[in-house]
């Protein structure tokens, strides 16, 4: 019988493609005060979701209110503007 190896690094799912990624790679959202929160450290107390830093990604999760869902209502949905200004992007018109 074959042991499942570990990867190296935990692994997330990203809110917008589904697809999983280590940790490191991926930007953490976090539901602070109300208001949905860029959590560059990954130390924000409370329920966060993940997202990869893909501008496609970015925005398939915010159109989709995919961001939201995965904080489970305790934050409304971000603008993509936001979100992707948080991913160090320009916003998109």
């Amino acid at each position: 019988m074959l042991a499942h190896a570990r990867p190296a690094d935990p692994q997330r799912r990203c809110v917008g493609c589904r697809q999983a990624r280590p940790q490191t790679a991926m930007l953490r959202l976090a539901a602070a005060g109300g208001t949905v929160v860029a959590d560059a450290s990954r130390t924000a107390p409370g329920r966060g979701c993940y997202l990869c830093r893909d501008p496609r990604c970015a925005a398939r999760a915010a159109k989709g209110r995919q961001i939201s869902r995965a904080l489970k209502g305790r934050a409304p949905e971000p603008a993509a503007n936001e979100v992707l200004g948080w991913l160090g992007l320009p916003g998109v018109g």
